[in-house]
C-alpha cells in the first residue's frame, strides 16, 4: 500500500469517525470530502443529507449509487435514467422492478416515456408483469404484441395511428390512395418512417400517391414467406375499398407487389417502397426474373411494361437489359445505365420519373393489371 493510499484510507475512517461522534458537524467539509464520505459509508447520507447540497442530476456515479442503494426515490430516479441512457439492459431491469413502486407519479411518466423513447418495450411489458400500469401504457404493450385494441383515441403513444375499425379518411387530392396496414407496433412505427420519408420526396410527383395515417389491423393480418417473398392476407379488406391499393407490413421476406397489393417488410426502405410503386404502374424489374416469370414473359417479341422490350431487335436508344436471362428471348430497357428497378440503392433517375409520369397520365390503372414481382 503507497503512501498516498495510506493517507486516502486514513481520512475516511477519521469522517467515519465524525459520523459516530455525540454530535457531528459536516458544515466545514467541502462537497467531494462529504460525497466522499457517503460513498465509503452509504448510512451516514441520512446524517449528511441536509448538509449535503449536491442534486442527484449533478452527483458522480458512485454517489448516485450509494444513496440509490438506500432506496431514496429521486436517486434511485436518476440511476435509473443514467441505466437506461447507458443501455445497461441487465441491470435497468433490476434496478426498475426493485424502485418502481417508490417512484412518484411523475417520476414514473418519465421513466414511462424514456423506454418508450429508446424502444424498449420488453422492459416495459417486464415491469407490466409486475405491477399494475396505466390504461394508455397496457395498450401500447397490446399493440407491441400485435393483441387487438378498440381504439387509440386519447392515447398519446398511439394516437398517431389507426385502428382498422375506426373510420379512415382518403385524400381526394391525389391521384391513388395507399392505406397502410401493419399487425404490430414495429409494422406501424415502420410504415410511419416510410410514410414520412415518402412525403419528403414524393415520386414521380407531388398529388401521385397518398399515404394513409398506419393502420393497425392486429391478428387480421396475417403474413408468411412463399419462395422468400412476404405475403399477408387481411381479413375484412372490403373495409377499405375506398383505397386504390393495399400496403401491408410483414416482419420479414422480399418485398413485391400482386394485383392492387404491396408487401413490405423490416427491411424495406424508401427506395424499396419507391420500387414497389412503380411496379403498381406495370414497370417490371431490371435484375434478372424468376424462370417460372421469365418463361412466359419473355417467350415472345414485344413491349412487356413501360420499361422491358422483349425480342431480337431493340428499338431505337434501348439498352439490354437482364430481366429475361432465364427466358427464351433477350430484354432491354429504355436506359444503358443502372436504375432503381435493378438496384434499390439507385435512386430513381429522371428519364424513369418521365417515363413513369406519362403512364400515370395516360389513364388511371384500376383496371390494368400489376405485374407481380412475387412470381
Amino acid at each position: 500500500m503507497t503512501n498516498k493510499t495510506r493517507a486516502k484510507h486514513l481520512f475516511i475512517f477519521m469522517l467515519i469517525g465524525l459520523l459516530i461522534s455525540s454530535s457531528p458537524n459536516y458544515a466545514h467539509l467541502s462537497i467531494a470530502q462529504k460525497s466522499a464520505l457517503v460513498v465509503a459509508n452509504p448510512n451516514s447520507y441520512f446524517a449528511i443529507a441536509p448538509e449535503l447540497e449536491v442534486l442527484p442530476s449533478q452527483a458522480s456515479a458512485q454517489l448516485v449509487k450509494a444513496i440509490a442503494g438506500l432506496q431514496q426515490p429521486k436517486w434511485e430516479f436518476e440511476r435509473l435514467q443514467r441505466s437506461l441512457s447507458a443501455q445497461e439492459e441487465s441491470s435497468t431491469k433490476l434496478l426498475l422492478l426493485d424502485a418502481w413502486p417508490r417512484l412518484n407519479r411523475q417520476q414514473r411518466q418519465q421513466v414511462s416515456e424514456q423506454l418508450i423513447s429508446l424502444g424498449q418495450y420488453h422492459l416495459l411489458y417486464a415491469l407490466s408483469m409486475r405491477y399494475a400500469l396505466n390504461s394508455e401504457l397496457t395498450s401500447l404493450l397490446a399493440v407491441w404484441q400485435g393483441k387487438a385494441v378498440t381504439t387509440f383515441l386519447n392515447n398519446p403513444y398511439l394516437g398517431q395511428f389507426y385502428t382498422l375499425s375506426e373510420r379512415q379518411h382518403s385524400s381526394v387530392s391525389c391521384q391513388f390512395n395507399l392505406a397502410l396496414i401493419a399487425s404490430d407496433l414495429d409494422g406501424l412505427q415502420h410504415l410511419q418512417a416510410l410514410k414520412n420519408a415518402y412525403e419528403r420526396q414524393p415520386e414521380p410527383g407531388k398529388g401521385t400517391y397518398c399515404l394513409s395515417t398506419p393502420i393497425y389491423a392486429a391478428n387480421k393480418l396475417s403474413c408468411k414467406t412463399q419462395r422468400g417473398f412476404a405475403v399477408c392476407d387481411l381479413q375484412h379488406e372490403q373495409s377499405l375499398s375506398k383505397y386504390d391499393h393495399l400496403v401491408f407490413m410483414a416482419a420479414e421476406g422480399l418485398a413485391n407487389v400482386s394485383g392492387r397489393h404491396m408487401t413490405l417488410s423490416a427491411s424495406s426502405t424508401y427506395n424499396t417502397l419507391i420500387h414497389e410503386l412503380m411496379h403498381f404502374s406495370g414497370f417490371e424489374d431490371e435484375y434478372p426474373i424468376p424462370a417460372k416469370k421469365a418463361k412466359w414473359l419473355c417467350a415472345t417479341s414485344g413491349q412487356k411494361a413501360p420499361n422491358l422490350y422483349v425480342g431480337d431487335q431493340a428499338p431505337n436508344n434501348w439498352a439490354p437489359s437482364r430481366t429475361c436471362e432465364l427466358g427464351k428471348l433477350p430484354s432491354y430497357k429504355p436506359s444503358n445505365s443502372h436504375s432503381l428497378l435493378e438496384y434499390q440503392s439507385i435512386k430513381l433517375d429522371e428519364n424513369y420519373r418521365k417515363r413513369w409520369l406519362t403512364v400515370l397520365n395516360s389513364r388511371r390503372l384500376e383496371d390494368k393489371i400489376a405485374v407481380n414481382s412475387a412470381e
